[in-house]
């Protein structure tokens, strides 16, 4: 089968084309992109396959999908980069900026607590079942909810309500909508294809996501009622399969491509600024990227390390395998993540759900490509990059 492959990327990294066309031989992705970017230099820019599950439409340059949670990390970005902007005070409490979330022993969970998991709100009980897409529940819902457990004394990855935390915080700290936030003062700045929250004229650039039954977490999310996952997850539709054009204008998922995450996350891998512009500041990066805890978590039982908005080089996601790395996985195989050490990053977006609770095959046989190819030469990759 001749699948299509486009882009380029820096001879040096030739490794990694490589490894994508033996990826794409396996005939089990559909569609996807990997983007590398080193010292703030795209130097792999590639996609193959299609975006349609009849395998009749190719993957085009501008093609984007949900990767998923990869969403969280760029919504804590946001409440990083109000933090570095003297807006938000990591160690205030979230009711500082949000007064309704006072309710019910919630009064002093912080902004940091919040940020990495610690704030024991894994849940929206109030919500009902489906009620994701009408504006104000699920926000409403957290305000009134209970701490699962004493914040702070369980970790537990917050699966479903992350984002929705996150898009409250920044709205009533800033005044705008955090699809707004994140596109004038992110994405635009750095010209970047990844977005919180999708333009309508932009559903069109959308692959069709394909759900994979048996993927660990989808299992928990919609059919496993024993799963804290399903609890968790109650807001969200069953009947959606990540498609809708609910899903795609909502403020709580990310959509882009492996170019637009790889590129906002060149700019965390050089100390929170990229060709010019600062995205984070500095000293607020270096303490997001601090370790909060290291512990086999609640929700899906993986051992993770979690730093403020971002998870840390764990087992499961091990992110070239150097301690310093942090990014972000999504359900499926989405990946992105930066070196600062090499000051690179790297992100994998696959529009087919892979039934994987780890990185999987396909973007760990691309990381390791990419290392070798680091690894193979030093300082800029010179001329003739992607």
């Amino acid at each position: 089968m001749n699948i299509p492959i486009g882009g380029s990327c820096h001879p040096r990294f030739e490794a990694v084309r490589d490894a994508l066309e033996r990826n794409m031989a396996a005939l089990e992705e559909v569609g996807c992109a990997v983007s590398v970017t080193l010292e703030g230099e795209t130097v792999v820019d590639l996609w193959a396959g299609y975006r349609d599950a009849h395998r009749s439409l190719p993957w085009e340059r501008h093609t984007i999908t949900s990767l998923r949670s990869v969403v969280k990390s760029m919504a804590s970005l946001c409440v990083l980069r109000l933090a570095g902007q003297g807006v938000i005070d990591l160690d205030a409490p979230v009711a500082t900026y949000w007064p309704e979330f006072a309710q019910n022993g919630k009064e002093r969970i912080t902004v940091r607590a919040m940020i990495s998991h610690q704030a024991s709100l894994p849940y929206a009980d109030a919500a009902p079942r489906g009620s994701l897409y009408t504006p104000g529940v699920v926000e409403a819902a957290l305000e009134v909810q209970k701490p699962e457990w004493e914040p702070g004394s369980t970790p537990c990855y917050h699966s479903f309500t992350y984002p929705v935390l996150c898009a409250a915080l920044v709205r009533h700290a800033s005044g705008r909508s955090i699809h707004d936030y994140y596109r004038e003062e992110i994405a635009k700045p750095l010209g970047t294809e990844y977005w919180i929250g999708l333009e309508e004229e932009q559903f069109k650039l959308c692959a069709q996501y394909i759900e994979t039954p048996g993927t660990p977490s989808l299992e928990g999310m919609k059919r496993n009622t024993a799963s804290p996952l399903y609890r968790a997850w109650t807001p969200l539709p069953l009947d959606e399969d990540y498609n809708s054009h609910n899903w795609f204008r909502s403020e709580y998922t990310g959509h882009g491509n492996a170019r637009g995450a790889a590129g906002v996350f060149a700019a965390l891998a050089n100390g929170g600024s990229l060709n010019g512009y600062t995205v984070v500041d500095a000293a607020i990066l270096a303490e997001a990227v601090k370790p909060q805890w290291d512990a086999v978590e609640f929700m899906t039982k993986r051992p993770f390390r979690m730093g403020l908005g971002v998870m840390l080089s764990c087992e499961p996601f091990r992110m070239g395998g150097y301690a310093a790395n942090f990014g972000h996985p999504g359900m499926g195989g989405a990946l992105v993540f930066a070196d600062p050490e090499r000051r690179m990053s790297f992100s994998y977006c696959p529009n087919r759900m892979s039934p994987i609770a780890d990185a999987g095959p396909y973007a760990t046989a691309l990381i390791d490509a990419a290392y070798a190819a680091v690894k193979s030469g030093s300082g800029s990759a010179g001329s003739g990059s992607a």
